[in-house]
């Protein structure tokens, strides 16, 4: 059976009541035994992070990140995804990146990226991640899959297995922008 878990501040449910419309709801299901790691909201930006069992935010290999931009939403999804490169490279010796794969998802303007980060300047280690990037009508949703292990060479990218690429890929494919008052924007149903 699929159940979504609603992230609220703290754990995954986000809601935000718009003036004249319904609640926008962010649903995602985390990784079975995954527990908030790291959680604070500095002005217009809010951050989770969560991590697998026995893993912190300074000794971790797999993390997930939900990200939350108060406010309309000032840059289009290519453009944020950009953006997340750019921030990206300034903590990373070198960066790469595939293409950003843009679409609209139950009536949002939704985009994917992946970037290779060979070395991280502060932790010495090599990283992957995926980014999601949703716009809402008053927030920016930036949600991530991070792997984090040995440094490598920016043309041999360590070898995560296919089931760990597929299983990123059918997480971000279930992370579910909606609204409950808003036709075009269905909420899912429980299962």
């Amino acid at each position: 059976m699929m159940r979504f878990v609603v992230l609220w501040l703290l754990l995954v449910q986000i809601a935000w009541a718009q003036q004249g419309g319904g609640v926008e709801q962010l649903f995602l299901m985390p990784p079975p035994g995954w527990t908030v790691g790291f959680h604070d909201q500095k002005g217009a930006v809010e951050l989770t992070e969560l991590l697998p069992p026995g893993q912190s935010p300074k000794n971790w290999s797999e993390m997930l990140t939900v990200e939350m931009i108060q406010g309309k939403p000032a840059m289009d999804v290519q453009t944020t995804l950009t953006q997340r490169l750019d921030i990206i490279h300034q903590g990373c010796e070198d960066v790469g990146a595939g293409p950003p794969q843009l679409s609209v998802e139950n009536g949002y303007d939704t985009g994917l990226r992946a970037f290779a980060c060979p070395r991280s300047k502060q932790w010495s280690k090599g990283e992957l991640s995926l980014y999601k990037v949703i716009l809402g009508r008053s927030r920016t949703y930036v949600i991530s899959r991070a792997w984090s292990g040995e440094p490598y060479a920016k043309d041999k990218l360590p070898p995560l297995p296919q089931q760990t690429t597929d299983a990123w890929l059918a997480f971000m494919k279930n992370v579910i922008l909606c609204d409950s008052g808003d036709r075009l924007h269905p909420c899912p149903q429980a299962q």
